[in-house]
């Protein structure tokens, strides 16, 4: 009884080990492929993404106007308790064409906001506040946003998206170790 306990300890002990893939034998390897790569592609994944969206918006924002022209707002005089004396006071006259059409569209604006599409002569004095004489009406007018378009490297892009497909394989290796070394066993134990 004891010779056939000793066969099936033999047959219980070569099934559990033939069942799943073998562990890399050196430590150093395990240790760099175990926790090294996946580590190194989580930190390209973290990199490559700011850096792939930031590239990406600068290729698209000029195409779909996200920048560029500035908006300003018109708000009528009495609608102010007083007007310093300080402002400086601008006749419509002096406007540039995409001035006056902008001030025409942000009077007549529920909102009061208009972008100027063209030319700016006046951007200082809209930085600053001015009061605008309009059809016997004053108006302050004032950029409320410059609309400035961000200015880096298209590069980015490509650059962010290679960096995630490595991060991508750092994060992967692991796994794909794992299956090579089970496929490389079998390979081994099926041979003659």
């Amino acid at each position: 009884m004891s010779g056939g306990d000793d066969v099936s300890a033999e047959t219980d002990d070569s099934s559990a080990t033939d069942t799943g893939p073998s562990e890399p034998t050196i430590a150093s390897e395990s240790l760099l492929l175990t926790y090294a790569a996946p580590f190194l592609g989580v930190l390209l994944i973290a990199i490559g993404l700011p850096l792939s969206i930031v590239g990406g918006y600068v290729v698209i924002q000029d195409g779909v106007g996200l920048c560029g022209d500035p908006t300003i707002t018109a708000t009528h005089v009495d609608e102010y308790d007083g007007v310093p004396d300080t402002i400086e006071t601008l006749p419509a006259a002096e406007l540039t064409t995409a001035e006056q059409e902008a001030l025409e569209e942000a009077i007549e604006s529920p909102l009061q906001e208009a972008k100027i599409e063209g030319d700016i002569q006046n951007r200082e004095a809209f930085l600053e506040g001015v009061l605008v004489e309009y059809e016997g009406e004053e108006y302050y007018v004032q950029i409320t946003s410059q609309n400035s378009c961000l200015e880096v490297q298209p590069l980015l892009f490509p650059i962010g998206g290679i960096a995630i497909l490595v991060g991508i394989l750092g994060v992967l290796t692991p796994p794909i170790y794992r299956r090579m070394a089970g496929f490389e066993e079998r390979m081994q134990r099926d041979q003659p």
